[in-house]
């Protein structure tokens, strides 16, 4: 798993002794590669224990179950990966997002990000932990986006943000999650141009010759 300075995981609680950064690690990593390498149920606190040499006591301080330490650990090594890169305009930046979600997800990584999926129907936590860690940090980065894009007239005032949000990536983690078509770049492309054929502004949908006039013939 890679590792990175910056941790999206929330700050260990102050109570008790502080827990080693180490210790998180070790067993973030060992249940990374056991989910990796046989699936969510193969990642079990026995083995997790083992593999990262850390106490199953220890390890019950700080997550509730084996599920739970996956997806920390899969937050922990995605969310670096698909952070928001500010581009010229709506269109490139919402592109470079959905291009670096696809390719981040490809492989290993789709494939746990459906099997949590699937433990998190059952699982509150879980759910939970989706929202919380993943979901609505990334939505608000991209609604700022938008509230940029609407400052330079890009998109139409009565914007729906969240239905927006919603048909772009709704449509690339459809193709994640039930693969019968890959998420390529021409894809994401078409996508993104189609999705703001209708959210464009008025501004930028008239010609520069026509808008002189009004938009008028």
């Amino acid at each position: 798993m890679s590792k990175h300075q910056d941790s999206p995981l929330p700050a260990e609680p102050p109570l008790g002794r502080p827990r080693s950064p180490d210790v998180t690690q070790a067993v973030r990593a060992a249940a990374l590669a056991l989910a990796c390498e046989g699936g969510i149920g193969h990642a079990t606190l026995g083995r997790i224990s083992e593999y990262s040499g850390v106490a199953k006591t220890t390890i019950y301080r700080r997550w509730p179950n084996a599920a739970a330490i996956v997806m920390d650990a899969f937050l922990e090594d995605i969310i670096p990966l698909i952070r928001y890169r500010r581009k010229a305009d709506i269109r490139a930046t919402f592109i470079a997002a959905l291009e670096e979600l696809a390719h981040a997800l490809r492989g290993p990584r789709g494939d746990l990000l459906r099997h949590l999926l699937g433990a998190a129907q059952s699982d509150a936590d879980l759910q939970k932990a989706f929202v919380d860690l993943w979901i609505a940090p990334r939505r608000a980065q991209a609604k700022e986006v938008i509230a940029d894009a609407r400052t330079r007239r890009e998109l139409r005032d009565d914007l729906d943000e969240d239905v927006f949000i919603d048909t772009l990536f709704g449509a690339v983690y459809y193709r994640l999650l039930i693969p019968y078509a890959e998420v390529t770049d021409r894809y994401v492309a078409a996508l993104v141009d189609q999705v703001l054929a209708g959210a464009a502004s008025r501004d930028r949908q008239t010609p520069p010759e026509l808008a002189s006039h009004g938009g008028d013939k």
